[in-house]
């Protein structure tokens, strides 16, 4: 009953402090400290899919963020919302499809347009990489073009396709830095080939319904396979909408956890491409942080 509370009074207070309209479902993480080392692949594979049978060897995993005072975690979910805010990116893209109009020459008309999520997980002296699903940025065998917009920025700004994997649902964009002087990757390593834990607390970032930088609370459910690819997915209740494609989930302390793909509203419920599938996709691309 004691544990119960406090949960409720932890979520009340975020509830407070978030000024968003936001679900916190009354679970919180549980889970032991394990001893088992973490293994993840250096090498290039032809395979990117790592679940089923590899994940039951996979280790728990704990933070000390939950062994936290109920005022210290309250504070620390505002500070992971935040956090996870300054890594998150708006999606335009514009799809052109050329024709030509004789005698005057080739021109081009806008043929689509269409708005996603994503969030940035890299960066180097003069760029910043974000992921995102395919989906969002398809070209669909037309002209595309890219603009992104972070916390930070009033306008658009133009990204690049850097790379882009139908099957895996997964590609990165490039874009500049520019003067930009708060935008905090979200670190996609550390909870890559670790357990997801019963009922453990995760935010999700994204920009649902022109709604920019939303964050929403859930708690992870499964994993579950689904039609749309060929590995099992993550199953959690963090609400999302159209919109939230490509957006972060992460854990209590900002750790990415997957990538939000799918909703089923009528449920509420949502589906996110594993860490790991993400991990194995950019080590082949070479586009893992340093």
């Amino acid at each position: 009953m004691k544990k119960l509370m406090a949960v409720a009074i932890i979520l009340l207070g975020v509830f407070l402090l978030a000024c968003d309209d936001l679900l916190f479902p009354l679970f919180t993480t549980t889970s032991s400290q394990t001893t088992l080392p973490i293994s993840r692949p250096n090498t290039l594979s032809g395979s990117i899919t790592v679940r089923s049978e590899d994940y039951a060897a996979y280790p728990m995993f704990h933070s000390d963020s939950y062994d936290l005072a109920v005022d210290e975690y309250n504070e620390l979910l505002v500070e992971t919302r935040d956090k996870i805010r300054r890594a998150n990116i708006s999606i335009n893209v514009t799809l052109y499809e050329e024709q030509d109009l004789f005698p005057w020459g080739p021109s081009t008309s806008i043929k689509a347009f269409s708005k996603g999520s994503g969030f940035v997980y890299m960066e180097d002296a003069d760029y910043y990489y974000a992921v995102t699903n395919f989906h969002v940025v398809d070209p669909l065998d037309m002209i595309a073009s890219y603009e992104v917009k972070t916390i930070e920025d009033e306008e658009n700004v133009e990204a690049i396709l850097v790379v882009g994997n139908a099957d895996m649902d997964l590609a990165v964009l490039r874009f500049p830095k520019g003067d930009r002087l708060n935008v905090t990757p979200i670190n996609i390593i550390n909870r890559a080939f670790t357990k997801y834990n019963a009922n453990e607390l995760v935010l999700a970032v994204g920009n649902p319904q022109s709604l920019e930088n939303n964050v929403t609370f859930g708690v992870y459910l499964s994993l579950q396979p689904i039609s749309h690819v060929d590995f099992p997915v993550i199953m959690h209740n963090a609400i999302i909408h159209e919109g939230s494609s490509g957006g972060a989930l992460v854990d209590v302390d900002g750790n990415l956890l997957g990538v939000n793909t799918w909703g089923v509203e009528a449920e509420d419920t949502a589906f996110a491409i594993p860490n790991d599938v993400l991990y194995m996709f950019l080590l082949n691309e070479g586009l893992l942080p340093n």
